[in-house]
């Protein structure tokens, strides 16, 4: 197969069926050549007077077993080579689907693997100015919202005090609140979010669960191994991501639902914050889209089934900030549980 090279003209590209068929090619030759010899040194005067035939079937069949040997080892060797833009290809492809846009394969052959590798690298060259361009429409739309939105703040307070204007502040309200979270998304997208200082996570996480244990089904608070956990963190952000978690458990709990679980855990990686609810649950087919903006398993989209779809973003990116990760873990029947990871240089305290 021919492709253009830069001075305009054509050049001859290698082809993986081509090497295959090589190596397939020089085995049975060094077959044929094997027993070819043996035949003609069989039929030999002086060797068939010193040579038994039994002795010679042995010799072919040693000689045979060491030239496949031969042939087999190297064939693992140059399979091995000719594989390794696809090993690397498939860890380009891991890295995409979890999420890391800024992937790019190396091309280190001219065969069809390296046109598998151009073309791996324009989509994901294309999925990352999709999802950029997205990006910054939201933020842009965001911008240029907040001026309209002052003008009718403005209109509403010359407005009588009425149900009608009270119906409208509250519409405005959840405008003014959903096009924060677009921009706060922004900002700890940009790395303007944080501002990481060295404290003990253990009484931040015990006063936001205090205020959630008057609010049915109610909230326990519980640590495992340590009495004071030390970690890089920002406290604010902190306690936005744990009030996003423990309002979902609260909002999505049923009436005989146990009260949620909230534990925070030391490991030799690093620390946990674990939320675990016994609420109505996340089904598994959406377990993976539930972190994107505006994502909602509720795909009416109705206000008494909940926000805007921004709360889990927010989570996910101020503890990408944070240099650490959120995960979601579905339960056995209902429920759900939510994984704060934070990454090594944890200072302990044991009780």
């Amino acid at each position: 197969m021919n492709t253009p090279n830069v001075g305009g003209g054509m050049r001859q590209r290698s082809s993986v069926f081509g090497k295959l068929a090589a190596i397939m090619l020089a085995m049975a030759l060094a077959l044929m050549l094997i027993t070819t010899g043996f035949f003609i040194a069989l039929v030999q005067p002086t060797l068939h007077k010193q040579m038994s035939p039994i002795t010679a079937h042995a010799w072919l069949l040693v000689l045979s077993l060491l030239v496949m040997s031969g042939v087999v080892l190297t064939t693992q060797a140059v399979l091995t080579k000719l594989l390794r833009p696809l090993r690397v290809l498939n860890e380009g492809v891991t890295r995409l689907g979890e999420g890391d846009l800024a992937v790019s394969v190396p091309r280190t052959t001219t065969d069809e693997f390296g046109t598998l590798t151009d073309a791996f690298n324009r989509m994901a060259g294309r999925v990352r100015e999709m999802i950029t361009a997205r990006d910054r429409l939201l933020v842009d739309v965001s911008h240029e919202l907040r001026s309209p939105l002052t003008r009718m703040k403005v209109a509403l307070e010359l407005m009588p005090d009425d149900v009608q204007r009270a119906r409208l502040s509250s519409d405005v309200a959840e405008m003014e609140r959903m096009i924060s979270g677009l921009l706060e998304l922004e900002r700890l997208r940009a790395g303007r979010g944080v501002t990481l200082v060295r404290q003990d996570v253990v009484p931040i996480v015990r006063d936001i669960v205090t205020s959630y244990e008057d609010r049915p089904p109610g909230a326990r608070f519980t640590t495992t191994g340590a009495r004071e956990v030390f970690i890089e963190i920002d406290a604010e952000q902190l306690k936005t991501v744990m009030r996003n978690l423990l309002d979902n458990a609260v909002k999505y709990s049923l009436p005989d639902s146990k009260a949620i679980a909230v534990t925070v855990e030391t490991r030799e990686d690093g620390a946990r914050i674990r939320v675990a609810d016994d609420g109505v649950g996340i089904p598994r087919e959406d377990s993976e889209r539930i972190f994107e903006p505006f994502f909602r398993v509720d795909r009416s989209r109705s206000k008494e089934s909940g926000g805007y779809g921004l709360g889990l973003s927010i989570c996910k990116r101020v503890m990408e900030a944070h240099g650490g990760a959120v995960a979601f873990e579905p339960g056995s029947g209902r429920g759900a549980t939510f994984v704060l990871g934070f990454p090594n240089g944890v200072d302990t305290s044991v009780p």
